[in-house]
């Protein structure tokens, strides 16, 4: 998931890395530093931030690699080397991660991972934890796609990074997605590219949203039309006008009736092995909005900046 913060976030956030009291904050009696910047590790476009050491073959490293040929393999982009980095920071566990975000950003519901963009300075914040390669390739796509185009429509954004989420072998299928379309249809989903384009907050998109994102984009980068040119065209053209024609317009041109072409499509993958129907109600599609899985953890005494600054001084 993606989100953008005012500029002043970010001076306040350069303010305190400058006087080395950033990612201190106060758990009970004992005080914990929650950005990670004891260990560094650089690949390709992005710069990781660790309090733990990180081999440079490690999966978490591979994934990101990987992602990035395979975003360029698909889109034609890759990150010119005189970008700044994409800094990324995984912090040591879910704990630390809820704890990190009451502290510095309350005002975000709780996730597992996400990316803030202003300006130049993109950055990534997740944790080691179960899906920890699925959750750098989503908010690291964000990146890439931002380095390349910019703000891209919410949903073309969010359905490429769950497209590119998964694991290079997968091609973008992603197997949840596929089980509980049939219950969507069932209860009277049509898709709908137009309506999708209308969403501007993240907070706005529910798990059908997602879904259907990932399907649009799933059928236009692998469907037996043209669909992969129309989507370049468009992506070329988001990069010197935001208000470009919209893809819905575009594909409802070249396919005429792009929704029963997406659904007829979406039956014939879902014959491939990939696509299991889920074991319950209760099984969740792992989104990037989604909520974390309670911790038992303190809550975080929080200080005001001038006040941590007077701390810092001794005053």
């Amino acid at each position: 998931m993606q989100e953008r913060q005012p500029v002043w976030m970010y001076l306040i956030l350069a303010l305190l890395v400058s006087l080395g009291i950033v990612g201190c904050a106060t758990m009970g009696e004992q005080s914990q530093s929650l950005v990670p910047t004891q260990y560094r590790t650089r690949t390709g476009p992005y710069a990781v931030f660790s309090n733990f050491p990180i081999a440079a073959d490690s999966s978490a490293i591979r994934s990101l690699h990987s992602l990035e040929n395979d975003v360029e393999a698909n889109l034609g982009v890759r990150v010119n080397a005189d970008e700044p980095p994409v800094e990324v920071y995984i912090l040591n566990d879910r704990q630390s991660f809820s704890h990190f975000l009451k502290f510095y950003y309350p005002e975000l519901p709780p996730r597992r991972a996400f990316f803030l963009a202003q300006g130049t300075q993109r950055v990534v914040f997740t944790f080691m934890g179960e899906r920890l390669e699925e959750d750098l390739r989503h908010e690291a796509t964000h990146a890439l796609l931002n380095v390349a185009y910019g703000d891209l429509p919410l949903w073309l954004d969010e359905g490429l990074a769950e497209y590119f989420e998964g694991a290079d072998s997968q091609r973008g299928l992603n197997k949840e997605h596929l089980g509980r379309l049939p219950k969507d249809m069932a209860a009277g989903w049509k898709p709908d590219m137009a309506r999708l384009e209308t969403l501007t907050s993240v907070r706005q998109m529910t798990p059908r949203d997602y879904r259907e994102s990932w399907a649009w984009v799933h059928y236009l980068l692998n469907g037996p039309n043209t669909g992969k040119t129309v989507l370049l065209s468009y992506l070329a053209d988001l990069r010197s006008d935001p208000k470009a024609a919209k893809l819905s317009v575009r594909l409802r041109d070249e396919d005429g009736n792009g929704a029963r072409v997406l659904l007829a499509y979406l039956e014939r993958i879902r014959d491939l092995p990939v696509a299991v129907q889920p074991t319950s109600d209760a099984t969740t599609v792992r989104l990037q909005d989604n909520t974390l899985e309670p911790t038992r953890t303190a809550a975080p005494q929080r200080r005001s900046v001038f006040t941590r600054m007077r701390a810092f001084f001794g005053f």
